[in-house]
């Protein structure tokens, strides 16, 4: 029986004695009996690329303007607001582990 799905394998190829298996944590019976094991992580990675397909990843018009500021010596430099930004990151990513 062939199954088709662009769900992503958790097994790793037989013979490849580097990798290490990956533990699947949810399981979903199949039709035939076979059961299809789907990795957390790989769902979360394609959900995140479906959402972010059609966005545009940077502003060419912003870059631009920062690049000239730069050029001119304009570009003042915002300590404060990348201090913020930094602890912003390292709390959104400790509630996103201390979540999973």
């Amino acid at each position: 029986m062939k199954i088709q799905s662009n769900m992503v394998h958790t097994a790793p190829p037989s013979g490849n004695a580097g990798s290490k298996p990956v533990k699947p944590s949810l399981t979903t019976p199949s039709a035939a009996g076979e059961s299809v094991a789907i990795n957390p992580l790989a769902s979360q990675i394609q959900s995140l690329a479906q959402d972010g397909a059609g966005e545009i990843t940077f502003d060419a018009a912003k870059v631009a303007s920062l690049k000239a500021a730069i050029s001119n010596g304009e570009y003042k430099i915002n300590p404060e607001g990348i201090a913020d930004g930094l602890v912003r990151s390292s709390q959104e990513l400790l509630s996103t582990q201390s979540q999973g």
